[in-house]
C-alpha cells in the first residue's frame, strides 16, 4: 500500500511539474511574449534621399519589444525612394534590405532580408509629407519593414 502512494506522489509531483512553465524556461509555446532581436548598435535609415550615408538625423530609435522607427520627410510625390536599414559598416546581420519584393506599400509590413547587400526596398509615396518607417524585429528570423504616414 505504502509503495502504491508513493508511486501516485511521484507521479503527481512529476505532472505538476511539467504542467506549469518554469521561470526562464525557453520551451514554453506562449506567443505572447515573442523573441525580440536586441540589436546592440545604431542603424540608420539609408537611401539615395541620404547618399546612402549613415545621418544622425536618420538613426533608428527603439520603441520597446524588438521594433526601431525613424522619421522621414519625402517631398516629391510620384518619386521613387530608395533605401535601406544598415548601420555605419553595412555589417552582416545589420544590412537589411528586401526579402522577396522591394516595393513597400503605405501600411503594409514588407519581409526583410538583414544580411543583403544589394536588396534595397523602394518606396512611391503618393503625397509629400512625414512618414514613420518602422523595423520590426519582434520575431528575430522574421524581421519586416513597415511605412506609414505621420
Amino acid at each position: 500500500m505504502q509503495n502504491k502512494i508513493a508511486l501516485s506522489i511521484l507521479i503527481l509531483l512529476g505532472l505538476a511539474g511539467c504542467a506549469s512553465p518554469k521561470v526562464g524556461d525557453q520551451t514554453s509555446n506562449d506567443v505572447s511574449q515573442p523573441e525580440a532581436k536586441v540589436i546592440d548598435r545604431a542603424l540608420y535609415l539609408r537611401g539615395d534621399f541620404s547618399l546612402w550615408d549613415a545621418e544622425d538625423i536618420y538613426q533608428l530609435k527603439p520603441q520597446g519589444n524588438g521594433t526601431y522607427m525613424v522619421r522621414a520627410r519625402f517631398m516629391s510625390p510620384d518619386k521613387v525612394y530608395e533605401f535601406k536599414i544598415a548601420d555605419e559598416a553595412w555589417s552582416q546581420g545589420y544590412n537589411c534590405g528586401y526579402r522577396y519584393k522591394s516595393l513597400i506599400t503605405l501600411g503594409q509590413p514588407q519581409p526583410a532580408d538583414c544580411n543583403t547587400i544589394y536588396n534595397y526596398f523602394s518606396f512611391t509615396p503618393d503625397k509629400k509629407g512625414w512618414y514613420r518607417i518602422t523595423l520590426d524585429y519582434r520575431v528575430s528570423h522574421k524581421p519586416a519593414v513597415l511605412i506609414q504616414r505621420d
